[in-house]
């Protein structure tokens, strides 16, 4: 062989592998792309999962805050609503305490006809001595008034055998509310 052929081989072969080379360089870049759009369409498969999470994670946190809000400000509603109820009470009580002697005479005889019972022992409240003290002596069965003044702003205390009844005008208007509550609630909150 000589170098002409040598030579002519040389660049046969040469030229073989530049194709071979060629073609290994195509398949590999068709490689690389096929796994890029595998790649490419896995990370915008995660990416959308991720912003679907994140998006549920966003609402749920902004959720509990507007739960939290409303729930806050119901408490405020009612503490207000509590507050008021309470003035308006207070002012009852006040109202109660404010009563003409005649028309507290009348109420005491109302609570003492309900409560007391033969032989019971009255104290009233200093400031109502007299009014309970007419009240009881309109009752069509005996009691007693007691020397001692009840410890109370107004009304009286009612003492049986083996009983204590809070007629005051503090426990009147307690028991009053609880009953009642409900039912001034819906007046005033229409």
């Amino acid at each position: 062989m000589g170098n002409e052929s040598a030579v002519n081989l040389i660049d046969r072969i040469i030229a073989d592998a530049r194709e071979a080379a060629a073609k290994v360089l195509a398949d590999a870049e068709a490689s690389c792309n096929s796994i890029r759009e595998t790649t490419d369409a896995e990370i915008a498969r995660k990416a959308e999962q991720f912003e679907k999470v994140r998006a549920q994670q966003t609402k749920a946190v902004i959720d509990g805050y507007k739960t939290r809000a409303e729930l806050d400000g119901k408490k405020e509603a009612l503490r207000d609503k509590r507050a008021l109820l309470d003035s308006v009470f207070d002012e009852a009580y006040r109202k109660l305490l404010d009563l003409p002697v005649e028309r507290r005479e009348k109420l005491y005889l109302s609570i003492l006809k309900t409560e007391a019972k033969e032989n019971d022992v009255i104290a009233p409240a200093k400031p109502d001595r007299e009014a309970v003290t007419r009240a009881a002596k309109q009752l069509p069965f005996h009691v007693r008034i007691d020397e001692r003044d009840a410890d109370a702003e107004a009304g009286f205390i009612l003492y049986g055998g083996s009983y204590e009844k809070d007629c005051s005008m503090k426990s009147v208007l307690r028991e009053l509310r609880d009953a009642e509550e409900t039912n001034v609630a819906k007046i005033l909150f229409r």
